[in-house]
């Protein structure tokens, strides 16, 4: 049996960084959401969030994929996707439920906005909800993890040929997909996938790139190039910030002329890459670990999926809080309080994980 690849503790850091960034923005109205990554640049924890997933896929799977156990790789590669797959329909069903019940309970229809559809067509719209073609609002972004574990097999086997094949294969799917508007559809609601894994993917593949490079060592410090990323984070943080206050209304124009979301928009990608260059080679890891959110973010980053359920229903549920506490007088104590207990969940949702699988029977007397 192959001994599963050593976990490195500054991935499971950002990623449990990148979780409660997740949480702390899908809230309704809080303080916290004005001092999140997406205030002072063009990406946000999305990006971190898939980017460290390829970086997790090359460093968990890819040792044994290019050791010569690639069947046994695949293997889990799709064991992966596939408990993703069903986490993704239970947070779903989930979610519906919640809101179904509380509009019930309270005969308010206008909570029904996201479940209406199930509500009228519930045959239909599961059936689609099991295909991932109907994905609920804030609960988006694993159908694309899905497909980018899917992908993962011929992405890594570009790579066993060689790191440069696999990203020239990435990026070539990735201008296809903005060029000609590819995309997944959505059903029975027309539209398109919120996350387009097929621009999304060019992320996935960078982020694999980059753990490839992780097991060799290390990603090589360029001045000139540090220079440059560092540039276009500051550049980014001033244009975000309308100048810091002086420039009201910079954001919104050059808002208007920057790519979307959706199809991973090119600024936003080179933003995001900047920005991680800068923070690998500026020792920010090293200086975390030496505090006390180091571990428990750490914590939280190593059982990132049920924590991430965890958060995604959490975050519906404070929608119906909002909506049951307008005559709350103290608005931002009670924002401060939902994001605060929302986190200690997190974290207390991660610590018993941790606890049961180092004793996952209880002792007998």
């Amino acid at each position: 049996m192959a001994v599963p690849a050593k976990r490195i503790d500054g991935i499971d850091f950002w990623r449990g960084f990148g979780l409660l960034t997740i949480f702390i923005d899908h809230v309704p109205e809080n303080v916290f959401q004005h001092v999140t990554q997406q205030n002072f640049g063009f990406s946000d924890a999305a990006e971190l969030f898939v980017f460290l997933s390829g970086v997790s896929v090359a460093v968990a799977y890819g040792t044994r994929f290019f050791d010569g156990e690639t069947v046994g790789a695949v293997r889990a590669v799709l064991r992966r996707a596939f408990t993703i797959y069903w986490v993704q329909i239970l947070i779903s069903l989930l979610i519906i439920a919640i809101f179904v019940g509380a509009a019930a309970l309270w005969h308010e229809d206008d909570l029904l906005e996201d479940a209406d559809v199930v509500v009228s067509n519930p045959l239909q719209t599961t059936a689609a909800i099991l295909a991932l073609f109907h994905q609920l609002e804030n609960a988006n972004i694993l159908p694309l993890y899905v497909v980018l574990l899917l992908m993962t097999p011929l992405l890594l086997a570009m790579a066993r040929r060689d790191d440069r094949l696999m990203l020239a294969a990435s990026a070539g799917i990735y201008l296809a997909a903005r060029a000609f508007s590819l995309n997944l559809p959505t059903w029975p609601v027309e539209g398109t996938w919120w996350f387009n894994p097929i621009a999304w993917q060019l992320i996935f593949a960078i982020g694999i790139f980059a753990g490839r490079r992780l097991k060799r060592g290390g990603i090589a410090y360029d001045a000139r190039l540090f220079a440059v990323c560092l540039a276009i984070v500051a550049i980014a943080a001033v244009v975000r910030t309308d100048a810091f206050g002086y420039a009201l209304g910079l954001w919104q124009h050059v808002r208007d002329v920057l790519d979307f979301k959706t199809d991973l928009g090119l600024a936003r990608l080179v933003h995001f890459l900047a920005l991680a260059y800068v923070v690998y080679h500026s020792g920010l890891t090293g200086l975390m670990r030496r505090t006390r959110a180091f571990l428990p973010l750490c914590l939280i980053g190593r059982y990132s999926l049920p924590v991430f359920a965890t958060g995604t229903v959490l975050s519906a549920m404070t929608e119906l809080v909002e909506t049951r506490a307008e005559a709350f007088s103290h608005e931002l104590a009670f924002g401060v309080a939902i994001v605060a207990g929302g986190i200690l969940i997190h974290y207390l949702v991660a610590r018993g994980l941790a606890a049961w699988e180092t004793n996952p029977e209880p002792s007998k007397a």
